[in-house]
């Protein structure tokens, strides 16, 4: 039986990390929070499912012939309430479940609602089996080694399997990644693993060069076969028509359980399964190419110039009224945090700027020191070759 307390923990070897872009939907800035691979690798996980028995709940939650669909119902809402607990100790008090939804799903009689929409558990039949799905909004918001976590959730567990996971990679300005490109590659058999030519989608108007912005899809493969490829414009899908992420390319491949074992390591490696998943894949995200994305990725951080850049259109206009009648430092009173945290979660600071801070004269010895504590922290972006 799996534990029903595991610790949320930062691993060491953790393989990617949230990060918030702002994204111009039309004239409106908005944020949109996305996993980052980082540590080498080149994709990161965007969408999960794994089953298990139900005896790593527990196993009297085990169904009973003679009992009835009523006492059944209310036996699985007590098992979920239980794994409830355990998803908030394996990923955050965000991921508990919240509620039953009025049909079941994936073939079992009942679903739940994990969150405010990061995924659902299904359960009831299916050889007392429980799948639990964590969709893309679940792991963009997960926490930094939730794929360890969920990894060690499947190995303490019984009869535990990956059954569906997504590995999806950013290029957030188009510059290698281009749908009507990788379209021509798929007509020259780049995505040809052997046996039968994969089914190919274009979705959007391809035929009319996508006169709106609303951006282009190409799908190779099916849904219901054990690999699926998905390249689509995800800057202009969000809104971003013309903006610094109109030219934003995903790339994700759907890895299914239908023809093939999924192994646990993918959750701890899942470059070398994304690389490997098309011929055309180890040239497209060849080596140098991962250094042209973590330069990328910087980009998109909300950095001091997309902060600065957001405050002013949330609240730019109240602070120049504010300023006909009060001080700078009036008004930085009023506005001012009053947590202990005083810097944004997902704030990365360029490292030389920290760097010149932190010997700055004309700041105080608190700020200098602030400054130097700060240089070792996880908020600063630190070249490669500072890295001991």
């Amino acid at each position: 039986m799996v534990s029903s307390r595991y610790d949320v923990i930062k691993h060491k070897d953790y393989i990617s990390q949230c990060m918030d872009t702002i994204v111009l939907s039309g004239s409106k800035p908005k944020f949109q929070t996305i996993r980052k691979p980082v540590k080498g690798q080149l994709c990161f996980v965007d969408w999960i499912n794994f089953t298990f028995h139900i005896n790593t709940i527990d196993p009297k939650y085990m169904r009973d012939r003679h009992i009835s669909d009523d006492e059944y119902l209310e036996m699985c809402r007590c098992a979920v309430n239980d794994l409830s607990q355990m998803l908030q100790a394996t990923l955050g008090d965000d991921y508990m479940v919240t509620s039953q939804r009025q049909t079941g799903a994936n073939f079992y009689k009942y679903s739940f609602v994990i969150g405010d929409g990061l995924g659902m558990v299904c359960i009831g039949g299916q050889r007392d089996t429980v799948l639990v799905m964590i969709n893309g909004t679940g792991c963009s918001l997960a926490p930094v080694g939730f794929e360890q976590n969920i990894k060690q959730f499947i190995e303490s567990s019984y009869k535990g399997k990956i059954t569906r996971i997504d590995l999806a990679h950013d290029d957030l300005t188009g510059s290698y990644l281009n749908v009507r490109d990788l379209d021509d590659l798929e007509s020259h058999g780049a995505f040809h693993c052997g046996g039968a030519v994969p089914n190919v989608q274009h979705l959007g108007n391809w035929k009319h060069d996508d006169p709106k912005n609303k951006g282009l899809t190409l799908a190779i493969g099916t849904r219901s076969s054990g690999k699926y490829a998905r390249f689509y414009e995800k800057g202009k899908q969000l809104g971003d028509k013309e903006g610094e992420y109109s030219n934003w390319v995903r790339a994700e491949v759907e890895f299914k359980s239908s023809d093939r074992v999924i192994p646990l390591d993918i959750l701890d490696n899942p470059s070398q399964y994304f690389i490997g998943a098309y011929p055309c894949f180890a040239d497209l995200f060849k080596d140098d190419r991962t250094c042209k994305i973590e330069t990328i990725c910087k980009t998109a951080k909300v950095n001091l110039e997309h902060s600065y850049s957001w405050i002013k259109r949330q609240a730019g206009k109240y602070i120049a009224f504010y300023l006909m009648f009060m001080t700078p430092d009036e008004i930085i009173k009023k506005i001012i945090t009053d947590s202990n945290e005083k810097v944004p979660k997902r704030l990365l600071v360029n490292y030389e700027f920290a760097k010149q801070l932190a010997s700055n004269e004309n700041l105080d010895v608190e700020q200098r020191a602030f400054w130097h504590e700060f240089l070792t922290s996880d908020f600063v972006d630190v070249p490669k070759d500072k890295v001991a």
